[in-house]
């Protein structure tokens, strides 16, 4: 026992020096950010605390350690509007278990995620001459009027896509897990990006005692770059995210129990943008929940980052229907909602 506790803190310390190399000195603050926004209305119903949940083709994206032990394949669909229609968020996932390269014995997983982040309707006005009136720059012409007819303006969408490949597999210190991150941005105008990155994921279950679990991801391990048509570059430093999740059983109520909390920690000088800072080191908190009865009906509640989140879930047979609500304490912004789908086979 004493070893395996040590090999757990070992890791955990590993991740969060990591996370805090000077790397991080010339990052761009929320390049990439549309692939902060999770996957699996399950998940987030917690309030995205899942690192060492971890337990559905959506740990591909809070922990890629995760999808090592599946005995099945699972395909996974999400859906999410935020701020009404005005966001559309899409994330899609594929587990499944192989034996190819190692022995059974190391409960080996593959996995392929996409996540997708749409806004339509944006206006393109960098055509437009610059006027000013009554002293006020820009398109104003007036209180109570526009210089140019808005209706007649010609709008785009924006489309940012993250492709993600995973591999997971089982050893002596915990199951560990890499994915290889493709990232794709298409902006109006005729912008452009693309970028490569890198995240790796350990959890141990069971440490302490039995339902006692542990979970980290690094996440872009050496930093990644996005390349711009423009020729700008950004750059995503390495963040670490920690979570630990305890699991209680009640035969008498036919029902379990899981509760569980994640640190979101970055190391690129955010400030008020995080829950919590000191210098440059700032973090996010998340803290949720789940009661399953009969294995087939879930209810769910959390705080993600101080916003509070609250889910549902169905599972019929090699079929799970999830639900998620997320209520931001600021009054400006409409709730998001979140629906997703799963299927073992």
């Amino acid at each position: 026992m004493p070893n395996k506790i040590y090999r757990t803190v070992a890791v955990l310390a590993t991740a969060v020096f990591i996370g805090g190399l000077p790397v991080t000195a010339g990052a761009k603050k929320f390049a990439g950010e549309f692939m902060a926004l999770g996957g699996g209305a399950r998940a987030l119903g917690m309030g995205g605390a899942f690192a060492a949940v971890a337990d559905d083709a959506s740990a591909l994206y809070w922990n890629p350690a995760g999808i090592s032990g599946f005995e099945k394949r699972q395909a996974l669909f999400m859906h999410s509007e935020t701020f009404g229609d005005m966001l559309n968020y899409n994330f899609a996932a594929f587990v499944s278990p192989t034996s190819a390269f190692v022995s059974a014995e190391r409960e080996a997983s593959f996995g392929v995620a996409l996540v997708h982040l749409g806004v339509n309707d944006i206006l393109i006005t960098k055509d437009l001459p610059f006027e000013e009136r009554n002293g006020i720059p820009g398109f104003q012409g007036g209180e109570d009027r526009l210089i140019y007819d808005v209706d007649a303006l010609p709008r785009e969408g924006s489309n940012d896509f993250a492709l993600f490949g995973a591999f997971a597999l089982k050893t002596g210190y915990g199951r560990l897990g890499g994915t290889l991150k493709v990232i794709y941005s298409d902006q109006v105008a005729g912008y452009s990006a693309t970028g490569i990155g890198v995240d790796i994921g350990y959890l141990r279950r069971d440490l302490l005692t039995d339902g006692f679990d542990v979970g980290v991801k690094i996440q872009d391990l050496t930093g990644t770059y996005i390349g711009w048509s423009t020729g700008l570059v950004e750059f995503i430093a390495p963040s670490v995210k920690l979570g630990v999740a305890y699991r209680v059983a009640a035969p008498t109520l036919n029902a379990s129990f899981v509760v569980a909390a994640d640190g979101d920690f970055f190391f690129e000088d955010r400030r008020r943008a995080s829950q919590f800072w000191v210098e440059q080191v700032s973090a996010d908190l998340h803290i949720g929940g789940e009661i399953i009865f009969q294995e087939k009906v879930m209810v769910r509640g959390g705080l993600d980052s101080g916003n509070y989140t609250a889910g549902a879930g169905l599972r019929i047979g090699i079929v799970g229907l999830d639900y998620a609500y997320l209520h931001f304490t600021d009054d400006y912004f409409e709730g998001s909602h979140r629906v997703s789908a799963l299927v073992d086979f």
